[in-house]
C-alpha cells in the first residue's frame, strides 16, 4: 500500500549509485582529470563518492552515477536533485536493489573506509514485484523481495567493506494504525541494526539527514595524533598525556582529558600497554613504536583520535599536551623535555566513502516533495562542509 504526502521513508542506503560514464572527469572509473583520477582505470583521489537514484514507477533516468563529491562538484548533485520530477507508484525495492548493484560494480576508490546505502520513500512498495527487469528473482510476495534486500544489507560485503544502511520513515495518512507494524518492519529491514528511524514530520526528516551526513563525514576525515616519549624510563613505568592542564599543574590528577598507559621497553622499540582514554573515544589497546625522532624520542601515533563526542582533537588542546611519568615506587613527575610543537604533531588522513542516496519521487508526497528535495540538498551540502574540516 502506498503512503500519502506526509509519509516518507528515508532508507538511507549509503552506497554509491553506480559509476559514471567513462568520459565523466569525476568518474571513479576514469583517469586523466584534475581531480586526481589521472592516468589509469582506477580512482586515485580520496574523498566522498556519491550516487543518487530517484524512483517512482521505475528508476528515474538518468541516474546520478557515482562520482566524486566536493566543493567543486557539489552543484552537479544539487542540480540533479532539484530537477527530479514526481511520478506514480512506488518501486522502492527495485531502487534499493539498483543502489546495491551500482555500489557493487563501481571500482574501489583509494583508502575506502565505508560503503553506505541511504533510501527515502513516502510509502510501502506497490510496484517492484511485477514481472520483468524490476524483479530479477521473480518474487511474488513483496515481503520476500524486502527480506532478500535485508539479507544483502546484513551479509554482503562490497570492496571488503560491510554495508551500512540507514532508513528513515515518515508515516503517511494511508498508513493506518494496523499498518504501522508493517511500515516499521520495512524501515528496519532496509537498514543496518539500530539505523532505522520513523520521523513525525519533515523537520525530523531533515534532522536525520544531517545526523547521517555528519556520521558519514566523520568516517572520511581521520585526525592522526603523534606523541613522543623519551626512551629511557623505568620498565613498566606509568605515563600520562594530559590535554587540558596549564603549566602550573603539579599532577595529572585534575585532568579530565587524558591518555594513560604502561610504558615498556624492548631492544629496538617501545610499547604502550593498558591504555586508558578519558574524554576520548577508545582507540587502540596497545601502541608500538619503531620510529625515533631526531632527538631520540619514540613517537607513538594515535590514529583517528577523537573526543567522546566524535569531534577531532582541536589544535588548542594539542598545543597544551603535557607528558607525565611515574615509576612504581614514585610520584607523578612532569616531563620537562616534552615540548608541544616539537613532541606533538597532527595530520589529517583523507579516506574515501561510497554512498548511494535513494529518493522516493512519487505523486503521493504532494507538497512534501519540495521539502524532500530541499532536505536532500542539505544532506549533500553537509557532506561537503563536514568532510572538508
Amino acid at each position: 500500500m502506498k503512503a500519502t504526502a506526509t509519509m516518507m521513508l528515508i532508507a538511507v542506503v549509503m552506497m554509491t549509485a553506480g559509476c559514471t560514464k567513462p568520459d565523466d572527469p569525476n568518474n571513479p572509473n576514469n583517469g586523466g582529470n584534475n581531480n586526481g583520477n589521472g592516468g589509469g582505470s582506477s580512482p586515485t583521489t580520496e574523498g566522498i563518492y556519491l550516487g543518487i537514484i530517484g524512483f517512482s514507477n521505475g528508476i528515474i533516468e538518468p541516474i546520478k552515477e557515482i562520482s566524486l563529491l566536493n566543493a567543486s562538484t557539489k552543484n552537479q548533485f544539487l542540480s540533479y536533485i532539484e530537477n527530479l520530477q514526481k511520478g506514480r507508484l512506488t518501486g522502492l525495492y527495485y531502487a534499493d536493489y539498483m543502489g546495491l548493484e551500482k555500489l557493487k560494480t563501481c571500482q574501489e576508490p583509494p583508502k575506502l573506509q565505508t560503503v553506505s546505502l541511504v533510501t527515502f520513500t513516502d510509502g510501502l512498495d506497490n510496484y517492484s514485484t511485477q514481472a520483468g527487469v524490476m524483479n530479477p528473482n521473480n518474487y511474488e510476495n513483496p515481503d520476500d523481495y524486502r527480506d532478500y534486500l535485508n539479507d544483502r544489507i546484513t551479509t554482503e560485503k562490497i570492496h571488503e567493506k560491510t554495508i551500512t544502511a540507514y532508513s528513515v520513515g515518515l508515516r503517511g495518512s494511508d498508513i493506518t494504525e494496523n499498518n504501522i507494524p508493517r511500515f516499521r518492519t520495512v524501515l528496519q529491514k532496509l537498514a543496518s541494526p539500530n539505523k532505522s528511524y520513523m520521523a513525525e514530520n519533515m523537520a525530523q526528516v531533515n534532522q536525520q539527514f544531517q545526523i547521517i551526513a555528519q556520521e558519514l563525514s566523520h568516517t572520511y576525515n581521520f585526525s592522526n595524533i603523534s606523541l613522543a616519549v623519551p626512551p629511557a624510563y623505568y620498565p613498566n613505568e606509568q605515563i600520562s598525556f594530559t590535554f587540558d592542564l596549564g603549566g602550573s599543574a603539579t599532577s595529572p590528577a585534575s585532568s579530565n582529558l587524558y591518555i594513560t598507559a604502561t610504558y615498556e621497553k624492548t631492544s629496538n622499540s617501545r610499547v604502550l600497554k593498558n591504555i586508558t582514554y578519558h574524554g576520548f573515544k577508545n582507540n587502540v589497546p596497545s601502541n608500538e613504536s619503531f620510529e625515533k625522532d631526531a632527538d631520540g624520542f619514540f613517537v607513538f601515533k594515535f590514529a583517528n583520535l577523537r573526543y567522546s563526542n566524535d569531534e577531532a582533537v582541536s589544535s588548542s588542546d594539542l598545543s597544551r599536551v603535557r607528558l607525565w611519568h611515574k615509576p612504581s615506587d614514585g610520584d607523578w613527575t612532569p616531563e620537562s623535555e616534552f615540548i608541544p610543537g616539537q613532541s606533538t604533531s597532527s595530520e589529517v588522513d583523507k579516506n574515501s566513502a561510497l554512498i548511494m542516496l535513494v529518493l522516493d519521487c512519487t505523486d503521493s508526497m504532494g507538497d512534501d516533495f519540495i521539502d524532500m528535495k530541499t532536505h536532500a540538498k542539505n544532506f549533500v551540502n553537509t557532506l561537503v562542509s563536514s568532510s572538508s574540516k
